[in-house]
């Protein structure tokens, strides 16, 4: 019977010293991690999700300000739910007129020069 306990115990000991040998590897990455799952259990997960939101925002918060100041002179709302129920053409205003018309023209001049490059190519072969 003591045989079997002195197994056991011996095997403990071998697995607690595993552990020890592995946290001072790990070092204070495991408190660190600790945190963060004590973090996740407390706030939840859709908090923890919302950390993560809220700073890619405040990293893209600076161009879309600048993408606003670039619209700001053309005619660029997004009218309430209310009229859009009421006048659903308005829907169109709700397309940045300066970036469609940058984009359209950007189009154009590839189209352009896609179709004058594939001319030149074909005449030379």
């Amino acid at each position: 019977m003591f045989d079997w306990i002195k197994k056991r115990m011996s095997k403990g000991i071998w697995y607690l010293l595993a552990t020890l040998i592995a946290s001072i590897v790990a070092g204070p990455e495991i408190l660190i991690s600790i945190e963060l799952m004590g973090l996740i259990e407390l706030f939840g997960a859709s908090t923890f999700v919302l950390m993560y939101v809220s700073g890619l925002k405040l990293f893209f918060s600076n161009g879309f300000n600048k993408f606003k100041k670039f619209e700001s002179l053309s005619i660029f709302f997004i009218p309430s739910l209310d009229t859009l129920q009421k006048m659903p053409t308005l829907a169109i205003h709700a397309i940045p007129e300066r970036t469609a018309n940058l984009c359209f023209f950007i189009l154009l001049f590839s189209l352009m020069l896609y179709f004058l490059f594939n001319i030149i190519f074909r005449a030379l072969i």
